[in-house]
């Protein structure tokens, strides 16, 4: 799959809803002011191999900026990481999200008890098991939960997620996708990553994320 860098159908959604201008939540990032890694922003890049992530102008969900992270063929991970909300053992996420990385066993969103990437458990939120299909995934013992809802791929979607100390309930464009919940004892969590990770070899692929929020209670698509 050759890499989707936009084109005249898929232009940014000024002011599309789920942005951040008046959210006052515990986090809220429309990646339009400081980029990762700079004075101001909540977020680092990390990355492993040859994957590359970065602010992007050419997808947006509201605004004119996100956040693009693209996947070589080869194992590897690139994401945006955030700490400022923890430690933390119960929280509701919320992002947009625009996939054209779809080629294996894939992470896209998790939660580490550890901030070295690869080191201490995650719990992913959003995973491919291969099959194209939203999944929930625990490094620890490797239990994955497979939904029947298909993971979109060329368009803006809303993924939520409530991680509690007794598991991981997941929304999908505003309904509850309970397949997909992940029950049972959670640790603690000490930081968010959202992008693109594969275990082994795969097609070149893309993830956009926008507006991403991070709240005590339910954030919603709107």
């Amino acid at each position: 799959m050759s890499p989707d860098t936009g084109g005249p159908g898929d232009t940014a959604e000024a002011g599309g809803s789920g942005s951040c201008a008046t959210a006052g939540y515990t986090l809220c990032d429309d990646f339009e002011g400081a980029a990762p890694g700079a004075a101001g922003s909540p977020w680092t890049f990390i990355m492993k191999g040859a994957y590359t992530i970065a602010v992007d102008a050419t997808q947006a969900h509201s605004g004119t900026h996100s956040i693009h992270a693209m996947a070589t063929a080869a194992a590897g991970y690139a994401y945006i990481q955030e700490t400022k909300t923890f430690p933390a053992t119960d929280f509701w996420v919320r992002a947009y999200l625009r996939l054209q990385a779809l080629g294996g066993h894939e992470v896209y969103v998790g939660a580490d008890t550890a901030m070295d990437e690869g080191t201490g458990d995650q719990v992913r939120y959003l995973n491919n098991m291969g099959g194209a299909k939203i999944a929930t995934n625990r490094r620890a013992g490797d239990r994955a939960v497979t939904s029947a809802t298909a993971i979109p791929q060329g368009s803006w979607d809303c993924y939520e997620w409530h991680q509690t100390p007794d598991g991981v309930h997941v929304f999908f464009n505003g309904k509850a996708i309970t397949d997909a919940d992940w029950l049972g004892a959670q640790p603690t969590f000490v930081a968010l990553v959202f992008g693109i990770e594969r275990f082994g070899g795969g097609m070149v692929g893309n993830i956009w994320i926008d507006d991403v929020a991070i709240n005590s209670a339910q954030v919603g698509c709107n």
